[in-house]
């Protein structure tokens, strides 16, 4: 098995601004804007809390983005998100480099997506959202797609069996390159409670944030089993060994800031296998 760290969601190149984490604990990633789609912030509604996306793209934008902006649904994890076919399930699209990346380490059936973004602290404060004072920018862990298929675009558009993926932003538009959507498993291979193949953390807590405590966002601090020294494979775009440190606990790294999709082959990791099942059972339950 392969774990993909997969970087989505607003960012500082995308958007301007960062996905919320609530006072409660509860966490939204804000999907990129897209001129190009046919959803609007406004249609969306976030995960079992029922909280507006356009009210806080508005609110944490400074209304650079207003509720009416075109809105890059993808990954597509939450089926109460919109108003789905009956056929509905959850779905990841990719394209050009970063497709080209995935399809040259073999990634497909059986691996793992792993999401993250960039998050901040928020606060309500007079009738709107914003982010807290000296609230430290992260990067989180929000998501998971266990890999059933890799469908061709153009074969989505082709098959009367697929037309039901066919509102998928990847399905709308010219991309460039190879472009693919990778459906969801219906549940984890390896989970005997059958967890769902695909879905949302609800919930921030320090196992997910990839973030070092006191750094900026690009210095991570991971498993240390993570560290590739004695290995014969890296994360990928990260096999410089000037990129990373370890301590008695960690793997300290400094990520990459190209690139959308770092691969990790657990077959080279065998503690990774063990790591990516308790922290799904973990967060998967909350």
């Amino acid at each position: 098995m392969k774990i993909i760290l997969s970087r989505k969601g607003v960012d500082s190149s995308a958007g301007g601004f960062a996905s919320p984490v609530f006072p409660d604990g509860q966490m939204i990633s804000i999907p990129i804007p897209d001129k190009r789609s046919n959803v609007r912030y406004r249609d969306l509604i976030a995960a079992d809390n029922n909280r507006s996306v356009g009210k806080l793209v508005r609110d944490l934008s400074n209304s650079k983005l207003n509720t009416a902006a075109k809105v890059h649904v993808d990954p597509d994890l939450n089926r109460d998100s919109l108003d789905r076919d009956s056929n509905w399930q959850p779905l990841f699209g990719q394209c050009g480099a970063a497709q080209t990346h995935l399809h040259s380490l073999n990634v497909g059936h059986g691996d793992l997506f792993l999401f993250f973004g960039w998050f901040r602290r928020v606060e309500w404060h007079k009738r709107r959202w914003r982010y807290m004072t000296g609230a430290p920018d992260e990067h989180v862990l929000f998501g998971w797609l266990q890999i059933d298929s890799v469908e061709p675009v153009e074969n989505i558009m082709q098959s009367e069996e697929l037309t039901w993926m066919r509102y998928h932003p990847h399905c709308l538009a010219d991309f460039a390159g190879s472009n693919v959507i990778y459906t969801a498993s219906k549940h984890l291979s390896w989970s005997r409670k059958k967890l769902p193949g695909a879905g949302l953390f609800k919930c921030y807590r320090d196992e997910l944030r990839l973030t070092q405590p006191g750094a900026t966002r690009s210095h991570w601090q991971l498993p240390r089993w993570m560290h590739p020294q004695d290995r014969h494979t890296s994360l990928s775009y990260h096999a410089d060994i000037k990129r990373w440190q370890r301590t008695d606990k960690f793997a300290l790294l400094r990520s990459a800031a190209r690139g959308q999709e770092f691969v990790l082959d657990l077959a080279d990791y065998p503690e990774g296998v063990k790591w990516v099942r308790s922290l799904l059972a973990r967060n998967i339950a909350l």
